[in-house]
């Protein structure tokens, strides 16, 4: 019934310090790092600024602004 509450496992110092490893050993160019931000801004940014600007028009729209 509650399965979204189960509990994360807890993680070693060890593991986190080999992640970090991991992360520093890992080179990225220039155009993979344009490209995750880019898909970054397409994905998360965009449909925020719409539907901020959606729901400002629409609270316009009721107020009698517009």
């Amino acid at each position: 019934m509650f399965f979204f509450r189960k509990k994360l496992k807890k993680s070693a110092k060890e593991d986190e310090v080999a992640f970090g490893k991991m992360i520093e050993e890992e080179k990225i160019g220039f155009l993979d790092g344009l490209a995750m931000i880019l898909s970054a801004f397409f994905v998360i940014v965009l449909p925020c600024l719409l539907l901020l600007v959606g729901l400002s028009a629409l609270a316009m729209l009721i107020l009698g602004v517009l």
